[in-house]
């Protein structure tokens, strides 16, 4: 058996190289399972605003990670973010900190199916400055197959 697209050959019966082989499929199929999500909030950013909402995945998908790069960061408080499912708020937050202009985090337990609105609403912005031109990278891995 092969699947020369993922560069991987099953090896032949007997073969005691079998599992770096299938460390390598399994590496490759995670690879192929991320996915990327880009949303991006035009002009400066609002507080309890939906900036993106009723968007469905094709398939389910686990959030694992947020990336954040705003043109110009907030001042005198962090900008932060929560996840909607159906319309509703989660508490899986992710933030710029206040005089930055990126922001990272790691998401755990945000899990949509393919029937489930997702969106993005600020939750926070900066007191100064509210932050600005901000493009939102929403890190997401398909769910195996049960």
């Amino acid at each position: 058996m092969t699947a020369p697209n993922l560069n991987f050959t099953k090896p032949a019966l007997g073969n005691n190289d079998w599992k770096a082989s299938e460390d390598a499929m399994k590496d490759k199929l995670n690879e192929i399972a991320a996915q990327y999500l880009s949303v991006h909030l035009a002009g400066v950013a609002e507080d309890e605003e939906i900036i993106f909402d009723k968007f469905r995945f094709d398939v389910a998908v686990d959030i694992v990670k947020v990336s954040m790069f705003a043109r110009k960061g907030p001042s005198g408080a962090a900008f932060t973010i929560d996840f909607l499912k159906d319309g509703a708020e989660q508490t899986k937050t992710a933030s710029i900190s206040a005089g930055q202009q990126s922001g990272n985090a790691a998401i755990a337990g945000l899990s949509y199916t393919a029937l489930q609105d997702f969106g993005i609403k600020v939750k926070n912005v900066g007191s100064t400055f509210p932050g600005a031109e901000i493009d939102i990278k929403i890190h997401c891995n398909v769910q195996p197959i049960p």
